[in-house]
């Protein structure tokens, strides 16, 4: 059996090999989060991390939510990173999605 995992450029997969992908989505209540563009920005600046998957923010609510592969980063360089660009970001939850 094979498994495929999800990243923004495939694996090569080789004959019966299995990737076990260590998915996490972290969230955190974002002071800063102003408008559209800030958003905008905020997504830019952390989907250039890697392994960062995808990141997704709210304005009404003042979340960002990113899902990562922890072979790549950690909860801790995104904190970090958020904060590097301006964002005072507190983690209110980490869930672990290992396949």
């Amino acid at each position: 059996m094979e498994f495929f995992a999800y990243s923004k450029s495939a694996p090569q997969i080789l004959s019966g090999e299995v990737i076990v992908m260590s998915k996490q989505s972290a969230y955190f209540t974002a002071s800063g989060l102003d408008d559209k563009h800030q958003v905008k920005r905020i997504k830019k600046s952390l989907n250039e991390i890697p392994g960062v998957l995808s990141v997704s923010a709210n304005i009404q609510k003042n979340q960002v939510a990113v899902d990562y592969d922890i072979s790549g980063t950690d909860v801790q360089k995104i904190k970090n990173h958020l904060q590097n660009i301006g964002i005072d970001a507190a983690l209110t939850e980490n869930q672990d999605h290992t396949m």
